[in-house]
């Protein structure tokens, strides 16, 4: 029973060219964060995210929507894939690359209560996440999901810090 019903929340994964047209918009995107932002850093760190989300999504095993995931791993049935988890690896991975004009944020929303939810924001050197581009791995199980943090109408996010 349990297999039969996994097999039907299985994750699609993008076309060749639904993934060329990701990494082109994130791009655009980091691009107009600020006149000063380096074109290879935009460009790497687009196709890095989006790649590696992908990355993950195969490494949980991951099902769709994400809260059936969630009910696996809290049950034990997964190892990985609440929200924080792909926050942590995402964030893990792209800050080994170095980049010089962007940075990285950990967000979070409805911090501390029951639908807390944790992603990354990325924006130029030396600005907050107030203008900043949200990068959600776990939103869309895998397929990145990416928009300016001022427009997520979804959750209002906060800079979380950890030591």
């Amino acid at each position: 029973m349990t297999s039969l019903f996994l097999a039907g929340c299985q994750i699609k994964k993008p076309s060749h060219l639904e993934y060329v047209r990701s990494v082109d918009k994130l791009t655009n995107m980091l691009m107009a964060l600020d006149e000063k932002v380096d074109t290879f850093e935009a460009r790497d760190l687009a196709k890095e995210s989006i790649g590696y989300a992908q990355k993950l999504a195969k490494e949980y095993n991951l099902v769709s929507p994400p809260y059936v995931q969630n009910m696996l791993v809290n049950a034990g049935l997964k190892k990985r894939g609440l929200c924080y988890e792909w926050a942590d690896d995402l964030f893990t991975y792209l800050t080994a690359r170095d980049y010089r004009t962007l940075v990285l944020h950990r967000v979070g929303a409805n911090i501390g209560k029951l639908r807390e939810h944790n992603a990354l924001s990325v924006s130029y050197k030396g600005e907050g996440i107030a203008h900043s581009i949200l990068l959600d791995a776990w939103r869309n199980s895998g397929n990145l999901f990416f928009i300016k943090i001022e427009e997520d109408k979804k959750y209002s996010w906060k800079e979380r810090f950890y030591k």
